[in-house]
This record gives structure tokens, C-alpha cells and sequence, in this order.
């Protein structure tokens, strides 16, 4: 891949100035390994976090749009689904997020008309036999109601009858949350344990005494993308023992304080990207359903050792800084990491490649960098939302104060910063003593101190 033909993100990805808090966005040299087939996606962003939560929910949408496709993990066999979370207050442009259920639209389309279609030869075939007044045959089951996309605003069972219609596979996807949220706090839409076996692939039951209803689903292959507000999260997702938080991607938009030019034209007409690479996506997903044999994804050895290294690391990290309640978040990110994987080199290989699917796919390794990157950041942001919720320890809201000062911080900085930056967070002296002298900051000069990964300017070289 030729770094010289890539965009030129200053003119495309965002406006400078707006929401550009690097440390609380992905690494830019994300959007340099991505499969190209994504990168004309990000012409809609005006800033970086809008750059960020399309690729985030452009790769949750097309994890549900890989039938046939697997790999093991844990010695268990694995789909590419994913439960991703954005928050964000009023003003921080999350309708943009509208744009990717395009990327779902073509696949979805053809399963409503061929269910329409179907619909119309059962009516046809019901006037035929009370025409003829044929009973002979007994019922007729109705046809199955085809769609990808299933609407939030559900009972369990018929979220899972639904499910079922469809081969056990869709795309749970709402703008609002509270419509998932007002589902799951009704008897009879209480499907929280649905979603927490689905994510895992766990076989599903649901009995009624309505009706002497049972419903049965074997591994489930759900994705679920949902955007809403802090206290939808939390009404959502009431506390961090809720096995469904440790599941999910979070991504935190933050407001940006800036009216945006509503006349600006960004791409000829608005969602013309999305809906170019949704229809290359419904040619993919006809392929992949009419393989024989489902395909395997493989990643090789020294990329294993790599995996296992780095989440060996993370772990011990955040076991010290935060204790065990975090560990459960952290061992489903590596799951979330191999996953992304999965999407990214699917998305490598069958769309910029062309390449036909067959039994085999070896895992890309720039598809590996950026899943690895972007676990980083999603482990963290759990740990931030970890933090607000109730019953959590103590070291977990350390660990949040840690976070904000590491984002409130300049790349390089004199203690005094540090020290009116603590005051505002109220953390004591010899708690900020402690937070500079660990991993996340390097000493440069008496009372200078410079964030972990930050670039070495020519000045402070030559200060030392």
C-alpha cells in the first residue's frame, strides 16, 4: 500500500480546531492501514471524533454483513458480530451515524421484498384452497419475515422469532437507546439475556405460557449498534455487574462548541459513499451465502504471539491500576479485537482485492495493527464508563481522574501544570507524585515532564 496515494486527511477528515483532543481520538495511522474500500467514507466528517465513530460503526454494521464466515477463538468457533456503544450529548454530531445503516440498506432491501414476495404467494395459495375448499392439507405456516435490520422496539420472543425467521442473523440498530432500553425494562421484553448469549454465539430459549409458546436458537449471530446519551447508556446498562456492559465497543463524542457550515457540500450527494460501498457489500454477502463450505480465518503464529504479548501486558496493566472488575471487559476486547480483524481483512481481500471467498482467509497484518489499536482505545473508554457507574472501587475512579489529566495535559508540561490541573480534579500531591512517576509520563528535565508515545519537539531537545 502506497502512503503517497492516500487522502489528504487535513482537507477531508475534520476541521482543525474541532474536538481534536488526541488522546481521547483514535491514532491517525489507523486511517492510513484501513482497507481502502472505507476511506471515502470519512469525507462526511468535519473532525476527527466524527472521522472516528463512522469507522467504528461502519466496521459494528459490516460484521453483520459476513454470513459463512468464522474463525476459533478460546477453542471456540467465533462470527465477526459486534455490540458497539456511542455516547454523546445534544450538538456533537452523532446523526452522522445515520450514514452506515446505508452500508446495511441493499442487503436488507432484498430481504424485505423477497419477503414480500413470499407473502403474496401464500395469499395466493390460501384464496386457491378455501376457493377449492381444499382442508386436506391441514395449516399452512405463514412465510418467514425477512430482514437484516430488526427494529429495537421488541418483545423477546418476537425479537428472537425474528432471529430465527432469519437464519439466526441481524443487525440490532437504533439512533435512541431508551427505545432498547423501554423493551428491556417490560416483562415482556426482557431480552438482555438474549443479547448477552448472543454475543457469544450461546444458544438461546424462550418459553411462554401465552400460547404454550418455545422458541430455540442455536448460535445466534447477532450485531448490535446503537447511539444515545450518557443516561441512556446508564438506563440501558445500570451498573458494571450487568453481564452486557463488558460486551460492548464505547466511543464518547464530546460536544464541540462551534456551528458547523450547513451549506457545506461534502461529497456530491449526502451518503453517496455509504451507499456505493453497501452495494459492493450485498455483492460480498450473495457470495458468501452461497458458499458450500463457511470460511475459516486464520492468523498466523508470530501474529498470535503478538496478540497473546500485548494482552498479557494490558491486563496486568489495568488488574494494578484498577483491580478485577475491569478483567472482564478486557478478556471479551481480545474477542472484540480478533473480530475486527475478521471484518478488516474480509473487507481487504474481498472488496479492494476482488478477490473470490473460498475456504481460507489468512488474517491481514495491517488489519491486526489497527484492531490492536483500536482495542486500546476501547478498553480504556470502558474503564472510563466503568468509573461513572454505581458500586464501582475505588481504584477505577483513580484510574478515571488518571485519564482525565492525561487528557487535560499538554504533550509536554512543567509541574505547576500538573498541580493546577490535579487541584481541578481533586487529586492530592502525593497522588499526582505518584501518577507522573508511572508508565504514562517520562521525565525530561527538572519539573518537565512529557506524556508517553508524545513527539520530541526540537526545542526540548535542545532544553536538555
Amino acid at each position: 500500500m502506497n502512503p503517497k496515494q492516500e487522502p489528504q486527511t487535513e482537507e477531508i477528515f475534520w476541521v482543525p480546531g474541532a474536538a481534536e483532543n488526541t488522546e481521547l481520538n483514535f491514532d491517525d495511522s489507523v486511517f492510513e492501514m484501513i482497507p481502502e474500500c472505507l476511506r471515502p467514507l470519512f469525507i462526511v466528517a468535519s473532525n476527527k471524533q466524527e472521522r472516528d465513530v463512522i469507522l467504528l460503526g461502519a466496521i459494528t454494521i459490516l460484521s453483520g454483513c459476513l454470513p459463512n464466515v468464522y474463525g476459533i477463538y478460546d477453542n471456540r468457533i467465533v462470527y465477526p458480530n459486534l455490540f458497539a456503544f456511542i455516547d454523546a450529548p445534544a450538538g456533537a454530531g452523532k446523526g452522522i451515524l445515520n450514514f452506515v445503516r446505508y452500508l446495511a440498506s441493499p442487503i436488507h432491501k432484498a430481504k424485505r421484498e423477497e419477503s414480500k414476495i413470499l407473502q403474496q404467494e401464500y395469499e395466493l395459495k390460501m384464496i386457491a384452497k378455501r376457493k377449492e375448499k381444499d382442508n386436506q392439507e391441514g395449516f399452512v405456516p405463514p412465510p418467514p419475515c425477512k430482514m437484516l435490520l430488526i427494529p429495537a422496539n421488541n418483545s423477546a420472543s418476537s425479537f428472537l422469532h425474528t432471529l430465527s425467521e432469519n437464519n439466526g442473523a441481524g443487525i440490532l440498530f437504533s439512533t435512541e437507546a431508551d427505545t432498547l432500553s423501554n423493551s428491556l425494562s417490560q416483562d415482556w421484553g426482557n431480552f438482555s439475556d438474549v443479547l448477552r448469549c448472543a454475543f457469544h454465539h450461546e444458544t438461546v430459549e424462550i418459553q411462554r405460557k401465552t400460547n404454550k409458546e418455545y422458541i430455540s436458537l442455536e448460535s445466534p449471530k447477532l450485531t448490535v449498534f446503537l447511539t444515545g446519551t450518557q443516561g441512556q447508556l446508564k438506563r440501558l446498562i445500570p451498573d458494571a455487574e450487568n453481564g452486557l456492559f463488558s460486551r460492548f465497543m464505547y466511543y464518547s463524542m464530546r460536544s464541540v462548541p462551534k456551528f458547523r457550515d450547513v451549506f457545506e457540500r461534502r461529497g456530491t450527494i449526502p451518503g453517496q459513499e455509504f451507499m456505493q460501498l453497501g452495494q459492493q457489500i450485498f455483492i460480498l454477502y450473495e457470495l458468501l451465502n452461497r458458499l458450500g463450505t463457511p470460511l475459516e480465518c486464520h492468523l498466523e503464529k508470530s501474529l498470535q504471539v503478538e496478540f497473546q504479548n500485548k494482552f498479557a501486558s494490558l491486563l496486568e496493566s489495568y488488574f494494578n491500576d484498577t483491580g478485577d472488575r475491569i478483567l472482564a471487559s478486557l478478556h471479551r476486547t481480545g474477542l472484540i479485537c480478533y473480530r475486527i480483524t475478521m471484518v478488516l481483512s474480509c473487507l481487504r481481500l474481498f472488496i479492494d482485492q476482488r478477490a473470490t471467498p473460498s475456504q481460507s482467509l489468512q488474517l491481514n497484518q495491517s488489519d491486526f495493527n489497527v484492531a490492536m489499536s483500536l482495542a486500546k482505545h476501547l478498553i480504556s473508554n470502558s474503564a472510563k464508563h466503568m468509573a461513572e457507574m454505581p458500586g464501582v472501587n475505588n481504584d477505577i475512579i483513580k484510574y478515571r481522574k488518571l485519564q482525565f489529566m492525561i487528557e487535560m495535559l499538554p504533550d509536554t508540561f512543567t509541574r505547576k501544570e500538573a498541580n493546577e490541573i490535579g487541584e481541578g480534579l481533586e487529586i492530592s500531591l502525593a497522588t499526582l507524585t505518584r501518577y507522573l512517576s508511572s508508565d504514562a509520563f517520562e521525565r525530561i528535565g527538572h519539573g518537565k515532564y512529557r506524556k508517553k508515545g508524545a513527539q520530541h519537539s526540537d526545542n526540548e531537545l535542545m532544553s536538555n
